[in-house]
């Protein structure tokens, strides 16, 4: 997935701050929290190409990434819910034990995803990338 930006702030020699433009294809897609909103979003992203501040640049994110952490993020907890509360609704047999303890895994399971969040965050494979510089006229 890539998108068009400028360096808003070179953070050290590695990493930069970029503002990007919501793409049009992004209206539906909330994997990136621009949602219908907002217009612009600031990003960190890794600087391989040296770009300074002002420059336009390209960021790139691998589709396969984005699609992973949202499997993480979204459809584990989901998965989690509605397999606690299949499996309590067959044992305890009462619909509000079930939701209970299906919400209460469904936490568990967010709490495990914020705990172990410094994996992502600390992996580069989940951070935009800047690739390259686009030279304006």
């Amino acid at each position: 997935m890539k998108q068009v930006g400028v360096v808003t702030n070179v953070l050290d020699d590695k990493n930069a701050m970029v503002l990007v433009k919501r793409h049009s294809s992004c209206e539906n897609c909330n994997a990136c929290k621009m949602g219908r909103e907002e217009k612009t979003l600031e990003v960190e992203a890794i600087n391989r190409a040296q770009a300074q501040v002002g420059q336009n640049v390209t960021v790139d994110l691998e589709h396969q990434n984005v699609l992973k952490a949202a499997f993480i993020i979204y459809l584990i907890p989901l998965v989690t819910l509605i397999f606690t509360v299949a499996i309590t609704i067959t044992i305890f047999d009462n619909e509000l034990i079930s939701a209970l303890v299906g919400f209460i895994s469904m936490a568990i399971v967010f709490l495990v995803i914020k705990k172990n969040e410094h994996k992502f965050k600390d992996n580069e494979e989940y951070i935009p990338v800047i690739t390259e510089i686009i030279e304006t006229e």
